[in-house]
This record gives structure tokens, C-alpha cells and sequence, in this order.
């Protein structure tokens, strides 16, 4: 992690609403540097090790790294840096003005909200934050003579900075997350993710080539979207039955009060199964109990009804 690295100079920033690129885009900051390539770190270094679904985009442009600079200069004295660190990318990750509901709205097109077991994908950036990682071909921000890096100019292939960041911090992290479900975003990001798979860098089962990125200046994005929108649902019909969105009994592992709870429950349920002399009665009451559990041990999720489940069975 290289977030020592730059505390100092994080710390020394003013607190201020907004941050401007000559507070930001500073030799404090600067990561690396290869003619007109400037490349700058921030805090994106959060990787969520239990993730169903990468987002992959670029790069982070300038107001996803604002976004994450402003968290973390506010929240440095409150919280934990995994805390942290992790909130800043929930904060900033394909943040925007259109474009995270552009997002949010093709990735509901294509249902993958479903196989989350979730109400809209809009909830993958808030309360289901757990499952979904978000990250960059090349991790920290990238400008080209101070403006965004879109990934044409140059081209990504032809500067071996961008090829030692990849090899550096996106493959290990890619190989973190074999299981997940990669969703690139944009032509450039398919691209290097073929060339990864093809040199076997990287295992990952399920990537959705050709996903269009969502910004709002992408003129082709419907027309991209719509000619490969049954595909993408295929390939997570094809990974839901590979089992890429389960969570392994063996992780779910409730804490000392959640497993309080689940003795009770499972006594109570024991004591009245043994009162049902028919079988079917008994099958019938087991499945509306399991039904209606997480509802009665809130505020726990639905994984505490997963291990109630497969303890019952």
C-alpha cells in the first residue's frame, strides 16, 4: 500500500469543500511521470476481497479523485483507515453528475440486480456495498498535459508505465477476485483484459466484453448496450449456475451474538418439531420457519438465515 507514502502531504492539505486540480495535481502527489503522462495517487486502494462483481473502468478521472481526496481529508481523524479507505471509494467510485445513474441503469437492463438478490443495483453503492469492487486498469489517475486520460491518447499499449501498472497492481488484484464477475467498462478495458486472459495472467470466469462505458458523452453507449444486452444476461445466467454469486457457507461465520441468537431460534425450533406428530406438518412448519427467520432475528442480513439453513438440513 502506498497510502504512508502520501499521508503526510494528505494530512497538510486545508480542509475545504472542494479541492482545485493545483491543490491536488501537486509533486506531493505525483506517482509517476513519463513525458507528458502525469499519473497521481489517491486513496483507491481498497480491495474487496469478498466482492460478486468488479466494475472496471480506465482510469479515475479528476472528480472521482477529488471525491476521494475530500473523504479522506475529512474523515482522517474519525476513522480507521480500512474503514476509511473503503468509504472513499464507495464515495467517489463512477461518481458524477449522469454518470452512476447511467451505470446503475444498464446494469439493472441486464438483471444482474436479480442475481444479486437485490431491490436495484443502485444499492451496490450504498447499503450492498459488499458486493462490488470497483477499480481501474490503471489504479490512480492518470492526465495528459493536466486533462483526463481517456485511454486513446496515447495509446494504452505503447507506454510501458501503463503496462508496469497493470502488471503491478492489477493483476494481483484481479487475482484476488477469480470468482468475481468482471464488468469492463468501455472498448480500452476489454482490450486489456483480453490481452491479460490471453497471456494468462488472469482466471477469471465471467468478463462482459464489450460492456459500453456509461459516461454521458459516450455517443454509442445505447447502440453498444442494446447489441449485447441478451448476451451479458446469458453469461450471468451462465455464472449464477457456476455458483460465482453464492457465499460459501464455510465465510458465513456470524459473530458471538448472532450465534447467541441462532442457538435460541434453533432450540425453539427443535422443542416445536418435536411436538408435530405429521411428517408433512412438520416439513410445512420448517419451511415457513426458515422463510420468515431473517425477518425475526434482525438486524442481521440474510447470510445468518443461510447458516440457519444449512444447520436445519
Amino acid at each position: 500500500m502506498y497510502f504512508k507514502n502520501y499521508e503526510t502531504s494528505l494530512r497538510e492539505l486545508p480542509l475545504k469543500g472542494g479541492y482545485e486540480k493545483e491543490d491536488l495535481l501537486t509533486e506531493e502527489f505525483l506517482y509517476a511521470k513519463d513525458g507528458k503522462v502525469e499519473v497521481y495517487w489517491a486513496p483507491f486502494e481498497f480491495i474487496n476481497k469478498d466482492a460478486k462483481v468488479i466494475i472496471l473502468g480506465i482510469t479515475p478521472g479528476w472528480t472521482q479523485m477529488e471525491l476521494a481526496f475530500n473523504y479522506v481529508r475529512h474523515h482522517i481523524q474519525e476513522e480507521e483507515y480500512e474503514q476509511m479507505i473503503c468509504n472513499a471509494k464507495k464515495n467517489a467510485s463512477f461518481g458524477g453528475t449522469t454518470m452512476r445513474k447511467n451505470l446503475i441503469d444498464m446494469l439493472d437492463g441486464i438483471e444482474l440486480h436479480k442475481f444479486l438478490n437485490i431491490e436495484s443495483c443502485e444499492q451496490l453503492f450504498n447499503e450492498k456495498h459488499s458486493l462490488l469492487h470497483t477499480s481501474s486498469v490503471l489504479r490512480y489517475p492518470v492526465f495528459i498535459d493536466g486533462e483526463n486520460y481517456s485511454g486513446s491518447s496515447p495509446k494504452l499499449f505503447s507506454q510501458k508505465l501503463f503496462l508496469k501498472m497493470i502488471d503491478e497492481l492489477l493483476v494481483p488484484e484481479l487475482n484476488d477476485l477469480k470468482d468475481a464477475v468482471i464488468i469492463p467498462t468501455g472498448k480500452v478495458v476489454s482490450d486489456v483484459l483480453k490481452y491479460l486472459v490471453d497471456e494468462g495472467k488472469i482466471m477469471n470466469k465471467t468478463i462482459l466484453y464489450h460492456f459500453p462505458h456509461p459516461s454521458g458523452a459516450n455517443g454509442h453507449r445505447k447502440e453498444i448496450y442494446e447489441t449485447n444486452k441478451n448476451i451479458f444476461k446469458d453469461q450471468l445466467k451462465d455464472a449464477a449456475s457456476r455458483g460465482q454469486f453464492q457465499e460459501p457457507i464455510n465465510q458465513l461465520r456470524p459473530n458471538e451474538d448472532q450465534m447467541a441468537e441462532l442457538i435460541k431460534q434453533l432450540k425453539i425450533i427443535g422443542e416445536e418439531l418435536k411436538r408435530g406428530n405429521d411428517l408433512r406438518e412438520r416439513d410445512a412448519y420448517y419451511e415457513k420457519r426458515v422463510a420468515h427467520l431473517a425477518d425475526e432475528i434482525e438486524p442481521f442480513d440474510h447470510k445468518i438465515a443461510l447458516v440457519i439453513d444449512h444447520l436445519l438440513r
